[in-house]
């Protein structure tokens, strides 16, 4: 029985904090301490550019690292076969 409880915890995803989630966990409080300053100081450059330039980038990093993790993984199925 101890066994079949190993393989089940073995198979629920978890969380990678030295990977792309802690990344993007750390990237959103720096991101928030920025454009907070940014609204409080009025610095219209950190508000009206930076913010913006940033938000568009991060979620195309994003987006490009998920379809890699995508490809690899039909090209993994695919070789199964």
């Amino acid at each position: 029985m101890n066994g079949n409880k190993d393989k089940e915890a073995n198979k629920i995803p978890k969380v990678e904090w030295l990977g792309i989630d802690g990344a993007l966990v750390l990237l959103y409080f720096i991101l928030a301490g920025v454009y907070t300053y940014g609204i409080i100081g009025r610095v219209d450059f950190i508000v009206g550019i930076m913010a913006p330039v940033i938000a568009c980038g991060i979620t195309v990093l994003v987006f490009l690292r998920y379809c890699v993790e995508v490809v690899g993984f039909m090209k993994k199925t695919k070789g199964d076969k």
